[in-house]
């Protein structure tokens, strides 16, 4: 009788599945936790987190049931096994409480945001991180002229500060842009040098917003408490520590390496190659963060297309980059001859100094845990369980960092892997995993008798068809070409299955943390990762020249740009395609709650021995639709709503009417932006807040008037919302507006044109036009008297809602009349030139609400005109110090909540 050959599985997703054997593969057996145990520890401990997070446990009492637990848990191993997996559940469940009970929270850093106020201080510190030293392009304050300086960020560790009270700080950080003209020269900075200046420092600007990033908290994270920006010639260099800051070092070194990548785009030897082959500044810029991990010189039009396409993760480095790296070390060293055991410690070794040298990200650290996992099990030669993988590395990093539960890459990684090892491999092993498995050694006979009938019979089959073509095409092509591409054919399937699920798995947290769904995920995956598999090691050929032999990089740089250039047309393809991701709003808890249970059932169903798959694929199908359906928006019911988002120095406002019709007034925006900045408040802020209320379509979209404050974040509203109107009054048609014109179009936005004396009804809301009048005429420029003035009213209460209007169009509206109502919406910032008294006696508010900026050059909202207001009886709220705040309109009365005071 022929004995069973065991072939060594060829993917990690064929490890899942079992060896092929006399008896046809189980693969409807039941998951089982005894063959997972670390999986299971992973979900107590994660749970226990959670606990911790909600509730406030005493770190005493959760040390001392902790203990308690274990004594039981070990007695129940010896005289009670039946006890020991509920003992050992709670032991988990127990120490994941502690574990997120005594993590350090992150530091607020209170004692430097107090001195953090704009008042010049003299420092001193220690270089602690490095950036590069780059050409920016900004704008003056009061100017919209663009200049260029050189520019290079630094974190400086305080060690004290001059004029207080607090001479020596704890260590402190403070992130530092030094600026400097073009023509001037700029020092050479260390790791570990000392410096002395003359610093005016800040907090980081935080926008008072539901959903909205907090990048404070983030820069707490990396422990920078302070911001403050300084002219080179007021640095002074005192000394130079001789102390190693590892971590600094290797970001600088990182650094160096960006820059001889992007000075090589710039070499006569990349020049001189046709544009097809040569590596541009973009094309450096990319390769850059996809082997170092340095973002710096990656510009939003760069992001944009590999966004919409769900590519963004080929970019930077990533759990895929390191398994790539990994993959082909270990190739590497096999076709060197070295023995297993070799292979996989210089592949360790290897994949955890390139870990190491990209900064060693939560991405890369997963992927470094499981590429280590999985190559130590083949040296120990145990069954490789990917669902026991998943759960230890998932062990150690929540131990290590209960925080990192929380991190939307460490959730999308395990909901990748988990993907592929609860539905994908089972559904793999249960169509055509075999028939791949079956295509090795196809020539060997005697392997035919050990594999179950149906399986022999494909290999008969595809020997005799391998026969046929030998005459035809000869041996080469019949038994060598003609079974590589059957199993090509079958590991296409295979990607397609893992893709598909990946997609599915992904849907939720695209939704949650990104607001995105990729409808050209899939296709553009399956085709751009495989040229990544090739172009990634040719860009480490590359860089490898770069950094040692620069005279011959241009011929590995050739192969890497024209890899590089496919896949990034493939992208642009895609992401010019109509619809190419959809933007969805925050999905409510229930729907969250019930997308996991359907995805739990998909895992168990597809183990089924009967209809298994398709009951899979109906509950993941059940899953999605919860995620891409319309919801309805979060609203107060028969209420009017106005809400004043907090954008900074700018202006927007978010109606909701009676009947549930939704108006956004402006999208702000930053008045002198930098062309190089990635921050856009339409995307950032204000598109944030409408998705946090389940807004998917805006019913219309106004623009007071044409200042880069009002209309800056309207494209990106426009592209997210697509609203059906846009409101306009009359603008001069400077480039920024006959953009937003442009995209209006594009979205199928129809533009209306409202005047004074328009009055119509909207969503059972009333609206009256009050400015500008018919006969007024914009001048060249963009100006706050262009404002389109309207009054919303829901039974007896309104609201004036009068933009950037200065006292010329406040006069006009005066004489016309009917300007009372019972929230004003202050013009133009609380400056002087608004809120005249005549038009405040007119209008009469009890509520008001200015949309200022924290620390703005213009000195916004003017002492006299909050004297004015107080003088008045009128309840002013300030975006700057409320945030965001909702005032809701009932007919009779008007009630205020700003959003501040809702959260801790």
């Amino acid at each position: 009788m022929a004995t069973s050959t065991l072939v060594e599985p060829a993917s990690p997703i064929a490890a899942c599945g079992p060896t092929l054997s006399r008896r046809a593969p189980k693969s409807h057996l039941p998951f089982r936790v005894h063959t997972a145990p670390a999986l299971l520890a992973a979900i107590c401990l994660a749970f226990g987190i959670l606990a911790a997070h909600f509730a406030r446990f005493m770190p005493g009492l959760l040390f001392a049931a902790l203990s308690s637990c274990f004594v039981v848990a070990a007695l129940a191993v010896r005289y009670a096994p039946r006890l020991a997996w509920p003992t050992a559940i709670l032991l988990y469940a127990i120490l994941g409480a502690f574990c997120g009970s005594v993590a350090p929270g992150v530091d607020p850093q209170t004692q430097l945001a107090m001195l953090a106020d704009g008042t010049p201080r003299l420092v001193e510190g220690e270089i602690v991180r490095l950036g590069p030293l780059r050409t920016v392009a900004s704008a003056s304050p009061f100017s919209s002229r663009i200049r260029e300086e050189r520019s290079r960020q630094i974190d400086l560790r305080l060690s004290s500060v001059s004029g207080t009270a607090v001479p020596q700080l704890p260590a402190r950080i403070v992130r530092i842009a030094v600026y400097a003209p073009l023509e001037a020269a700029f020092p050479e900075l260390r790791c570990g040098e000392r410096l002395r200046s003359n610093l005016a420092m800040h907090t980081e600007e935080r926008f008072l917003d539901p959903g909205v990033w907090d990048t404070s908290e983030y820069l707490h994270t990396q422990g920078i408490g302070a911001l403050a920006s300084v002219q080179v010639q007021q640095l002074a260099i005192l000394a130079f520590s001789r102390k190693l800051d590892l971590r600094c070092q290797l970001h600088s070194i990182e650094q160096q390496a960006s820059v001889k990548l992007m000075s090589f785009a710039e070499s006569p030897q990349n020049k001189s190659l046709p544009s097809w082959f040569r590596i541009g500044s973009e094309d450096a810029a990319m390769l850059a963060a996809m082997l170092t991990g340095d973002r710096t010189y990656l510009r939003h039009t760069l992001r944009v297309g590999f966004e919409r396409t769900g590519s963004f993760h080929l970019l930077v480095v990533s759990g895929l980059h390191l398994a790539i790296f990994s993959t082909v070390i270990f190739a590497l060293a096999r076709r060197l001859h070295l023995s297993h055991p070799l292979a996989s410690l210089l592949t360790i070794l290897a994949s955890s100094g390139y870990a190491l040298f990209t900064g060693f990200g939560h991405p890369v650290q997963r992927a470094l845990g499981m590429v280590t996992i999985y190559l130590v099990g083949r040296l120990i030669w145990r069954e490789r369980s990917a669902f026991n993988a998943i759960g230890l590395v998932a062990l150690f990093l929540l131990a290590a960092d209960p925080a990192s539960l929380f991190d939307s890459g460490m959730q999308m990684t395990l909901l990748s892997v988990i993907a592929i090892a609860g539905v994908a491999a089972p559904v793999i092993e249960k169509t055509f995993g075999p028939y791949l498995h079956a295509v090795r050694n196809l020539q060997i006979i005697r392997i035919d008798p050990s594999l179950p009938p149906r399986i022999a019979q494909f290999r008969v089959s595809l020997r005799m068809m391998a026969q046929h073509l030998r005459l035809l095409t000869g041996v080469f092509f019949a038994w060598k070409v003609f079974p590589w591409t059957i199993k090509l054919l079958l590991r296409v399937a295979e990607l397609l299955v893992v893709s598909v699920t990946i997609e599915f798995f992904m849907m939720l947290p695209m939704a949650v943390y990104f607001h995105r769904i990729t409808l050209l995920a899939l296709p553009v995956n399956l085709l751009v990762v495989p040229f990544l598999g090739v172009l990634l090691p040719c860009a480490l050929l590359t860089f490898a020249t770069v950094m040692s032999v620069p005279s011959i990089a241009f011929i590995p740089a050739a192969a890497t740009a024209m890899l590089l250039h496919c896949m990034t047309r493939v992208v642009s393809a895609f992401a010019a395609l109509h619809g190419a991701d959809l933007r969805m709003p925050m999905p409510g808890p229930g729907t969250i709650a019930l997308w996991i249970a359907l995805c739990i059932g998909a895992i168990c169903l597809v183990r089924l021995r009967r209809f298994g798959i398709a009951a899979a694929a109906s509950a993941l199908a059940l899953a999605a639709s919860l995620i891409v359906l319309p919801h309805s928006i979060q609203r107060r019911a028969n209420l009017l709503e106005i809400t004043a988002i907090d954008v900074g120095q700018g202006d927007s406002l978010l109606v909701i009417t009676p009947e549930g019709k939704t108006l956004l007034i402006d999208a702000g925006g930053l008045v002198g932006a930098s062309p190089d900045s990635n921050f856009n408040v339409g995307e950032d802020v204000v598109s944030p807040v409408l998705w946090s209320r389940g807004i998917r379509r805006l019913d219309a979209v106004a623009i007071t008037h044409a200042h880069a404050d009002h209309i800056g974040g309207m494209p990106a509203v426009l592209r997210n919302f697509r609203p059906h109107e846009l409101w306009i009054g009359k603008n001069p048609g400077v480039p920024p507006y006959q953009q937003i014109l442009k995209i209006a179009n594009e979205t199928g936005t129809r533009i209306e044109t409202h005047l004074a004396g328009d009055e119509f009804l909207f969503g059972g809301a009333s609206i009256h036009v009050l400015a500008p009048s018919v006969n007024y005429h914009p001048g060249f420029a963009p100006s706050n008297n262009d404002s389109l003035v309207l009054r919303v009213a829901n039974g007896k209460t309104s609201a004036l809602l009068e933009g950037d209007a200065e006292a010329p169009s406040e006069a006009r509206m005066v004489l016309v009349g009917g300007l009372h109502s019972d929230l004003l919406k202050i013009g133009h910032h609380g400056s002087i030139t608004s809120t005249t008294p005549a038009f405040l006696a007119a209008v009469s508010p009890s509520y008001s609400v200015i949309s200022v900026g924290k620390r703005n050059f213009y000195g916004h909202p003017r002492r006299e005109v909050l004297i004015k207001l107080q003088s008045a009886h009128v309840k002013t709220f300030l975006t700057d110090m409320t945030g965001l705040t909702s005032f809701y309109l009932d007919g009779g009365r008007v009630t205020a909540v700003p959003w501040a005071a809702t959260v801790p």
